[in-house]
């Protein structure tokens, strides 16, 4: 049985013009992979952004703003000495992440590496930001979709796709549906699944 949501405006799309129960339930594991995603960048850009205002304090600059690339450029500029610590936690975090990090540990960063460093960590900052504002359009779409089905607030992600997989009728949601589609699309494309 096939459950009619919402015709696909875009061909190339990789999602089916009929959710079938199945595709649902792939959609509540996607919005909850996506979500955890994001706590995991939001979590580990707030560690970066404590490493940061270590290394602030420590070179005695009070007028920088706490962003990497002011701090990174300060740092390609002044050198490194001194921050070494703070800087190994950095990169341990964007390649945890998934971003680069110099191949060994180093005493006194180089140039070179403290610029692809900042990169890295610019790029998750970037990252995160995106996601951010995806996670939330998502969330937006969920509670109107619990609403629209009077599903509790606490419900999850795969519960409330569960719910509509064995729903019979779903004509009710099907333009939130397909906004979650959407955005789970543009999340793939940006390679936010690992």
């Amino acid at each position: 049985m096939y459950n009619r949501v919402a015709l696909q405006l875009n061909p190339s799309s990789w999602w089916p013009i009929r959710y079938t129960p199945d595709a649902l339930r792939l959609m509540g594991i996607q919005v909850e992979a996506l979500t955890s995603r994001h706590s995991s960048l939001k979590i580990h850009k707030r560690a970066i952004e404590r490493q940061l205002a270590a290394i602030v304090a420590q070179i005695n600059e009070q007028d920088v703003v706490l962003i990497p690339h002011n701090i990174f450029l300060l740092l390609e500029m002044r050198g490194s000495g001194g921050v070494g610590d703070q800087l190994d936690q950095i990169a341990r975090i964007v390649h945890e992440q998934g971003y680069w990090k110099p191949q060994q540990r180093v005493q006194n960063y180089h140039r070179q590496d403290v610029y692809y460093l900042g990169k890295s960590v610019q790029k998750l900052f970037d990252d995160y930001t995106t996601l951010d504002c995806r996670v939330e359009q998502l969330q937006v779409q969920l509670e109107l979709i619990k609403q629209c089905r009077q599903l509790v607030s606490e419900a999850t992600p795969t519960q409330v796709f569960e719910c509509l997989a064995t729903a019979s009728d779903i004509v009710s949601v099907q333009g939130e549906v397909y906004t979650i589609a959407q955005l789970l699309e543009q999340a793939n494309h940006s390679g936010w699944f690992w």
